[in-house]
């Protein structure tokens, strides 16, 4: 998905000329002026003690200090000498302020975050928190601007570029709300199912609930095991599956209802890959799992982790270790793994005593609520519409603004005011208009029905606390303390110690819904819509050192048969062959559990293989690609010609029994295991409805829709590589290239080239342990996600730990370790990292090289 459209940046190509001749070389000045400074001492003013920066041969920071403050100020520091460009186009995602950089364009995504409130929430928040927190954020801000004041202006190359459309920018200065803005954007990538309720919504009226609910198959927990297979069963207060009521048919609204849920559906899609999302034509998901040593060969756990999210450059995350040089009560931390720039601590990694890694539960925080608005006020809802303005800055340079209007009901935000195309909004408030009733009357004829989202991000918390009091917890108790802070967004969180033990833990503000169940739009009026708060976390699922010796979340179901699908709803395509090589083996290593990251089996293609190649070929030809797949070992590696003949020929599979009848730009989804899942139990119903194609005469059957699919991928692929199948491969069809998170897609050939990193042939595909996943909206398979870094936790000895990114440290075009790891996380090949600190500062070691920083307070 691009995330800025290509008109974004007017380049003359005069100015095209005199930007290449400036970076054409690494060794330019315009480029190494922002590179970090790694060795030799610097003040800092912000701290007390002198602390130690340690960088390794991938570049990765080792921070060591004698406080916490100090610890944090460092990280700061050094987050904001790696990324502060990253650093700081995230704080304008979250403030609805991007079109100050990047144009007229970006106004409406600063219109939906605007509309949603993410900063004001984060204010909120941070005004609230424990004087302990406030300090390490406090600390964390200081470092960054330490950084600030001390650049020479040359602080990333990505702020010269801007610079040609005459944009002088300087950067404010930091502060906690900034960092703690950056969970709302996590939550929305991994909260909720904003996605599905849209579509269940509009799909409802297009044919009928019956069918709807035909393309949101439930989980099949005897097929696919659930994550906590002896652990809770149904907490009080979920509604059971399939218990939401179908909304009312209202004559005369209909078309105003599906037009609000579609304008959400847009306002939603606007955010794109800048904040890890892919969208809503890709999965997002993760891998993780723990085996105890009851399993493994050093008699101790392992914990194995890579989350998917959307593929760029500078990766989601920046890996670093930050260790008080004596833990104490004054500084109690030990920790290291996986950060975000912009966030003091660390998000995914372990600690001296345990390990802990994180997946999506697919736990529904969100809600859509249809608000039928009379003249302002939302009917049969509690208070009316709320209304507030607010002004969008289009571009710094100019100083030119937009006004909006944001509406709020007692449910939460109107979002479906931002994605409204004008003719919609003309088309807002006619006469005629009728109420929920079916009654048109005087006082309803200027009603609209609108879309409201209540979500559990926009409520304030302590989720950023949870991040500190997980870096130092010491045992599952303390885990789960932790955990009941993180409130959104809610994660699979699974567990591991040095003593031995293993668990599994679901956190998050879970609401408690009194009409329907979540998976679809409410009507606002009715009786008991509204949420009556939030499940108690001691209600929530967990395990503790289950009898089976492992605990596997890859997305699937949590618990069990009874567990509603607002808890889990992917469909155990990735869990199973994990949980399958799990059972098969009891002296698991490092090595081998990171060879099972990498895995291409390709688990729901079981099902459909048979099928195709049985299928009746309409011409002569289609037979070369049967053969194929029939001698198709199933595995998505990048010379596979099998993969490639059958992602070409399911896709044509699912555009044709699904894209009749679901709107474009809603899906189908043929990357989405959603859809994989539902034609998988349609496959002995060869007359179901979803097979016929309503736009022809005819009745089409399974059979005819294999047949004309095959024909068709047979086609394609011979246009887009050969006629001959010995020169077919899934990795020209399949390919990642790694994308600058703004200037990637400017639409500016050279200045892509600057900052992007040239396609690569990739393994694996979406719903598949290996998950580099592709838009299943697009027209091709490039990946738009996948893992934004794995790493392997060997409890019997952390200096055995297995680590890799997916671009490198750097956000610097250019540096180094910009995109140095891409190639090992391709091949699916990982570093050591040691960790103890004769490990460390051993002279030989694989870790720390010559690289020392020490920063010293005044004085």
């Amino acid at each position: 998905m691009r995330f800025l459209p290509p008109r974004w940046l007017w380049i003359t190509m005069g100015s095209i000329i005199l930007v290449l001749a400036a970076l054409i070389s690494a060794s330019t000045v315009a480029v190494r002026g922002s590179f970090p400074r790694t060795t030799g001492e610097l003040i800092l003013p912000a701290l007390n003690g002198e602390v130690t920066v340690l960088r390794n041969a991938r570049g990765i920071p080792e921070i060591r200090a004698d406080s916490a403050e100090d610890l944090f100020t460092a990280q700061g520091f050094v987050h904001a000498q790696e990324r502060f460009f990253e650093m700081d186009v995230r704080r304008h995602t979250t403030s609805g302020r991007l079109a100050e950089l990047f144009g007229d364009e970006l106004w409406e995504t600063d219109a939906v975050i605007r509309t949603m409130g993410w900063r004001e929430v984060a204010e909120r928040e941070v005004d609230a928190l424990p004087a302990e927190t406030r300090r390490y954020l406090d600390a964390y801000a200081a470092g960054v601007n330490q950084y600030l004041e001390q650049s020479d202006g040359s602080i990333a190359l990505e702020y010269d570029v801007l610079g040609l459309q005459g944009l002088d920018v300087d950067p404010e200065p930091w502060t906690a709300a900034d960092s703690v803005a950056w969970l709302k954007a996590m939550a929305w990538s991994l909260d909720g199912n904003l996605k599905d309720e849209i579509l269940h919504g509009v799909m409802e009226n297009e044919v009928g609930p019956d069918r709807a609910a035909e393309i949101f198959p439930t989980n099949r927990p005897d097929q696919y095991a659930p994550i906590v297979a002896h652990g809770r069963q149904t907490p009080e207060g979920f509604v059971p599956a399939g218990g939401g009521d179908q909304m009312v048919e209202e004559p005369g609204a209909v078309r105003d209802r599906v037009a609000s849920l579609k304008a959400a559906g847009r306002a939603a899609d606007t955010l794109g890959a800048l904040i890890a999302d892919p969208g809503l034509g890709a999965d997002v998901g993760s891998n993780s799992w723990v085996v105890s040593g009851e399993r493994t060969a050093s008699g101790k756990p392992l914990l194995a982790n890579d989350p998917h999210l959307a593929a760029s450059v500078p990766s989601t995350f920046l890996q670093m270790r930050l260790r008080c040089n004596e833990v104490n009560a004054r500084c109690p931390f030990d920790v290291g793994g996986y950060s975000f720039s912009g966030m003091p601590g660390i998000i995914i990694g372990h600690n001296s005593h345990i390990g802990w890694g994180l997946t999506v539960p697919y736990i529904d925080s969100q809600d859509l609520y249809i608000e039928h608005i009379v003249d302002g006020a939302a009917r049969r809802a509690k208070g009316s519409a709320e209304v507030r303005e607010e002004t969008v800055t289009l571009k710094s340079s100019s100083g030119r603004t937009k006004d909006i209007v944001v509406r709020s009901t007692s449910n939460g935000p109107l979002i479906s005011d931002v994605g409204l195309t004008d003719e919609l909004r003309s088309d807002r408030g006619a006469p005629g208009s009728q109420g929920p009733e079916g009654k048109a009357s005087e006082d309803e004829d200027s009603g609209e029905y609108a879309v409201a989202l209540r979500w559990a991000a926009l409520e304030p918390s302590q989720s950023i606390r949870a991040i500190f009091d997980l870096n130092r917890a010491t045992d599952f108790d303390e885990f789960r303390d932790a955990a009941e802070l993180l409130k959104s967004p809610s994660q699979n969180l699974v567990y591991a110690d040095v003593e031995g033990n293993i668990g599994y833990q679901l956190p998050g503000a879970l609401p408690k819904r009194r009409v329907g169940d979540g998976s679809k739009p409410v009507e606002a009026w009715r009786p008991g819509a509204a949420w009556d708060g939030f499940l108690a976390f001691e209600d929530l699922p967990y395990a503790y050192n289950p009898p089976e010796g492992y605990i596997v979340a890859a997305n699937q179901q949590i618990i069990d048969a009874e567990m509603p699908e607002q808890a889990g709803n992917s469909f155990g395509f990735r869990s199973q062959p994990i949980i399958e090589a799990l059972e098969g083996r009891r002296d698991w290593d490092a090595r081998a559990t990171a060879e099972l990251q990498g895995n291409t089996y390709v688990e729901w293609a079981e099902e459909f293989v048979p099928a195709l190649v049985a299928a009746q070929p309409l011409e002569p030809w289609v037979v070369d690609g049967q053969e194929v797949l029939s001698e198709w070992d199933l595995e998505a590696d990048p010379e596979s010609a099998g993969m490639a003949f059958f992602a070409l020929t399911m896709r044509q599979v699912v555009q044709r029994t699904f894209g009749d009848e679901i709107p474009s730009e809603l899906g189908p989804g043929q990357g989405s295991d959603q859809y994989f899942a539902v034609l998988e139990s349609m496959m002995d119903e060869p007359q179901n409805p979803w097979w016929d194609d309503v736009n022809t005469p005819q009745t089409e059957s399974r059979d005819q829709i294999l047949s004309e699919s095959l024909l068709a991928a047979r086609k394609e692929i011979t246009a887009v590589m050969a006629r001959d199948p010995e020169q077919w491969s899934w990795g020209r069809l399949h390919s990642l290239t790694l994308t600058h998170q703004t200037l990637g897609t400017s639409g500016i050939a050279p200045v892509e080239s600057i900052f992007n990193i040239e396609p690569r042939p990739v393994e694996g595909g979406s719903a598949v342990v290996s998950a580099w996943g592709w838009d299943s909206r697009g027209k091709d398979f490039s990946v738009v996600n996948g893992p934004t870094m794995k790493m392997v936790v060997d409890f019997g000895d952390f200096d055995d730990s297995l680590w890799i990114n997916q671009s490198g440290t750097s956000g610097h075009a250019f540096h180094a370790h910009y995109a140095d790891q891409l190639p090992d996380i391709l091949a699916n090949e990982h570093d050591p990292w040691p960790w103890t600190r004769a490990a460390v500062d051993a002279p030989d070691a694989d870790g720390f090289v010559d690289e020392q920083l020490k920063l010293l307070p005044p004085g």
